[in-house]
């Protein structure tokens, strides 16, 4: 757990159904090992929690499903952190939210996309739909993942000029700029500079 001086200051969430997505990769922290879809029960649970009517509970199968899409999206987000992130990571999301089933309902305002009304196709439909959605907005580049390998967290960068890489820069930030400062100390000492 986070000291009191280690503690992150506040982001604000992605907008809109981004946020869902959002919500989704810190489903677990890294750090400490919390995964709120670590059993089908606790998967259930979340799935329910975040406004996804379930019929039944979630296999075991499902939540691997689960697990694997958002590791996928999580990879993903690295790319707009500036990590490389090969096309075959791109693909493998591609094919876990192709059962993604999403319309186009129109209205007086304009048109949005609705997925399935419950279970687990419908929470791959709403996050299918946020990146679409965010795409469209030009936010989807805002969402990224900490840069430091131990954190992962998501955060939405809402930076002036989007080139946020840290979940927060007093706790993982702090560290990155500490660690590369003493590996220069010492590349500099034993260079006899």
């Amino acid at each position: 757990m986070l000291s009191a001086m280690e503690e992150p200051e506040p982001r604000l969430p992605a907008p809109g159904r981004l946020g869902l997505l959002q919500e989704f990769v810190n489903s677990v922290e890294l750090a400490e090992g919390d995964d709120e879809l670590a059993t089908a029960a606790a998967a259930t649970r979340w799935v329910s929690d975040h406004h996804t009517v379930l019929t039944r509970p979630l296999t075991e199968k499902e939540r691997k499903h689960l697990v694997d899409v958002r590791e996928g999206l999580r990879t993903v987000l690295m790319a707009h952190a500036g990590a490389h992130v090969g096309s075959d990571v791109m693909a493998a999301l591609t094919r876990q939210l192709n059962g993604a089933t999403l319309r186009t309902v129109i209205s007086a305002s304009g048109a949005s996309l609705v997925g399935a009304p419950n279970g687990m196709p419908a929470l791959l439909s709403s996050l299918a739909a946020a990146i679409v959605e965010a795409t469209v907005a030009g936010t989807w580049q805002r969402l990224k993942v900490c840069r430091d390998d131990t954190c992962r967290w998501a955060f939405y960068d809402a930076s002036k000029n989007g080139r946020g890489a840290w979940c927060s820069m007093r706790s993982c930030g702090s560290r990155h700029k500490a660690r590369t400062y003493r590996i220069r100390q010492r590349e500099r000492l034993s260079s006899g500079a």
